[in-house]
């Protein structure tokens, strides 16, 4: 019986590319010469319906080939100088295709760079997209949120008890919201809740600004939220975007707290003058 599985040779062909069958069908073909699959089965230890099909493997590889008996069907192993040659092509080959990716490697780099830079857009539509917008902001890294925002532009469209479990949850997750809303009855609302502990909520009544959409910056994310057309919302993820927008939001924040504090004294002293007019 002929046993080679532990022989260099069989390593080496198998590095090669052949099979462990194949190897042994192989090296069967080449020590006998010319023999049915029969017999070369005997000798690699193979059985026989597998040593068929490894012969039509192994003939289409151009290692073995079918004797001119008519007879009776036989195998005769190819030169092995053709493993030699085909080892060679293959090595040509590979070094041909190493060669052409090193050339079109700055190109590949550029793409990988522009594809993991540009920004991601999704899109959101309807009551659900809103709300599954919403549910975005809830895995927010920093735990703040900044927001321009009138509230009811998008709450007309949601379930009632929908904002009650959603400031819930963002309370849970301890992240704060730093917000710019206009002054109106829904925005002195969010005074009144639990949220004021952590929330910074800006209540401006300057009728020149207004909050047609609302705006949400959080991590490298920005989300904008109407409620026209039955709802839509677009969160943009871009880190260099969202970062200018925090730059633009805290300036438009320290803008906003001038006008509450002049709002706030205005109001105060048209309260003292009604005081010492009674």
């Amino acid at each position: 019986m002929f046993n080679t599985r532990n022989d260099t040779i069989v390593r080496s062909l198998m590095d090669y590319g052949l099979s462990e069958k194949e190897t042994l069908v192989y090296l069967a073909t080449l020590k006998l010469e010319v023999a049915t699959a029969q017999e070369i089965a005997k000798i690699a230890d193979v059985n026989r319906s597998s040593t068929y099909v490894v012969l039509e493997t192994l003939t289409k590889k151009g290692l073995v080939g079918i004797s001119d008996d008519n007879s009776v069907r036989r195998y005769v192993a190819t030169s092995p100088e053709v493993l030699a040659q085909n080892a060679k092509n293959l090595a040509s080959k590979q070094e041909n295709i190493k060669e052409k990716i090193v050339d079109i490697l700055p190109e590949l780099k550029a793409l990988h760079k522009d594809t993991r830079n540009r920004p991601r857009v999704k899109i959101f539509e309807g009551a659900n997209g809103i709300m599954e917008a919403l549910e975005d902001t809830l895995g927010c890294r920093e735990r703040k949120i900044r927001i321009y925002s009138a509230i009811e532009n998008v709450a007309k469209l949601l379930p009632r008890n929908y904002f009650v479990a959603y400031v819930t949850n963002r309370l849970k997750r301890k992240i704060s919201m730093s917000g710019i809303h206009p002054d109106n009855e829904t925005s002195r609302m969010l005074t009144k809740t639990e949220a004021i502990r952590i929330d910074k909520p800006l209540l401006i009544q300057d009728k020149r600004y207004k909050f047609p959409a609302d705006l949400a910056i959080y991590d490298d994310k920005i989300g904008y939220m109407s409620g026209e057309g039955g709802g839509l919302a677009i969160i943009i993820e871009s880190p260099a975007m969202a970062e200018t927008m925090k730059n633009v939001f805290d300036l438009a924040w320290e803008r906003a707290e001038d006008l509450v504090t002049r709002q706030s004294g205005a109001m105060r002293r048209s309260d003292n003058r009604t005081t010492k007019s009674k």
